[in-house]
C-alpha cells in the first residue's frame, strides 16, 4: 500500500501573489519602482519595510544635496589622507573607503555617483535620465570644491603660503612636471581613460538590478582603491573630474592649466563604459519572464518586470 506525503508546497492566492514567507526568485529585482543608479537595498536588509514596487525616488534638490555631500566626503577623505600620509596606497585607500561611506550614507538618495564620469556612464547606459545629469554634475563639482577649500583653510593656518601650495600640489593631478614619474600627457590620457572605463563598468555591473546590492559599495570602493594605486604614479590618480577640479583650484595655476585632461579622459572612459554596458546586453530581463504587453500592464498572476535603469 502506497503512502502519500501531504503536499506542503506553497500555492499562489487568488490574486496570483505568493503567500507571506514563500521563497522568491533570487534574480527578481527587490524594489522595481526605485529610480537612480544604485540598485535598491533588498527589503530584507532594510530597517524599514518598503513594499515591493514602491517608488522611493527623492526630489531633485535632495539628489543634488546628496551628490554634493557624498562628493565632499569622498574628496575630503582622499585628499586629506594623501596630505597626511607618506605612502600612495594610503591615499588610494582613503578614496576607496570614503566612497564606500558616501555610498552607504547618501547612495539611497541620489544613486551614489559622486563622479561626473560615472554620471555620464549611467546616462549612456540608460540608467539615469539625461535631464538629471547636469544638476548632479554641478553638485559634484561644488562638493569637491568645498572639501578642497576646507583642507586649504586648515593648512593655511599651519603653513606658509608656498609650503601650502606644495602640499596641495602633491595631491593634485597632473602630467609632465606635475607627474611623479614625469609621464607625458598622452600616457596619462590613456591611463585615465582605461582606468575610468574599468571603474565605471564595475559601478554599472555591481548596481544592476540582479546584482547583490548590499555588496555594491564594497565592490565599487575596492575597485576605486586598486585602480588609484595603479594610476597614482603616473598622474596622482583621478578617475573623477570633480576630484581633479577641487584639488587643482586650490593648488594653483600650474595644475589648472592641465585640468582639461582630467575631464576629457575620464569622460571618454565613462562614455565607452556606458556604451559597452548597453550594447553588450549586460543588463537582461529575468529569465522566464515574458515581455509586458503593449499597454504596459503585466499579465494576471505574473511577477512585475523591471527594465534596468
Amino acid at each position: 500500500m502506497s503512502h502519500h506525503l501531504p503536499d506542503t508546497t506553497a500555492r499562489p492566492g487568488a490574486d496570483g501573489a505568493a503567500p507571506a514567507g514563500t521563497a522568491t526568485d533570487p534574480d527578481a529585482p527587490t524594489d522595481p519602482g526605485t529610480e537612480g543608479l544604485a540598485a535598491p537595498v533588498p527589503v530584507a536588509a532594510r530597517k524599514d519595510s518598503v513594499p515591493a514596487g514602491t517608488a522611493d525616488a527623492a526630489s531633485a534638490p535632495a539628489q543634488w544635496a546628496a551628490e554634493f555631500a557624498g562628493t565632499a566626503l569622498l574628496v575630503f577623505a582622499g585628499l586629506g589622507t594623501g596630505m597626511f600620509a607618506t605612502e600612495v596606497i594610503d591615499s588610494a585607500l582613503g578614496f576607496g573607503l570614503g566612497l564606500v561611506a558616501a555610498m552607504v550614507a547618501f547612495g539611497h538618495v541620489s544613486g551614489g555617483h559622486f563622479n561626473p564620469a560615472v554620471t555620464l556612464a549611467a546616462v549612456v547606459a540608460g540608467r539615469t535620465p539625461a535631464k538629471a545629469a547636469i544638476g548632479c554634475v554641478v553638485a559634484q563639482v561644488l562638493g569637491a570644491l568645498a572639501a578642497a577649500g576646507v583642507l586649504w583653510s586648515v593648512l593655511v593656518t599651519l603653513l606658509d603660503s608656498s609650503t601650502t601650495a606644495q602640499v596641495l600640489g602633491a595631491v593634485s593631478n597632473g602630467f609632465g612636471e606635475n607627474s611623479t614619474s614625469q609621464a607625458g600627457w598622452t600616457t596619462v590620457l590613456l591611463v585615465e581613460f582605461v582606468a575610468t572605463a574599468l571603474f565605471a563598468l564595475v559601478v554599472l555591473g555591481s548596481t544592476a538590478p540582479r546584482a547583490n546590492a548590499v555588496l555594491a559599495p564594497v565592490a565599487i570602493g575596492a575597485a576605486l582603491a586598486f585602480l588609484l594605486t595603479i594610476t597614482a604614479p603616473f598622474d596622482g590618480g583621478s578617475l573623477n573630474p570633480a576630484r581633479s577640479t577641487g584639488a587643482a583650484v586650490v593648488a594653483g595655476a600650474g595644475h589648472l592649466g592641465q585640468l582639461w585632461l582630467f575631464w576629457v579622459a575620464p569622460l571618454l572612459g565613462g562614455l565607452v563604459a556606458g556604451l559597452v554596458h548597453r550594447s553588450a546586453a549586460l543588463s537582461r530581463p529575468r529569465r522566464g519572464t515574458d515581455a509586458l504587453p503593449a499597454t504596459g500592464t503585466a499579465p494576471a498572476g505574473s511577477a512585475p518586470q523591471v527594465q534596468e535603469r
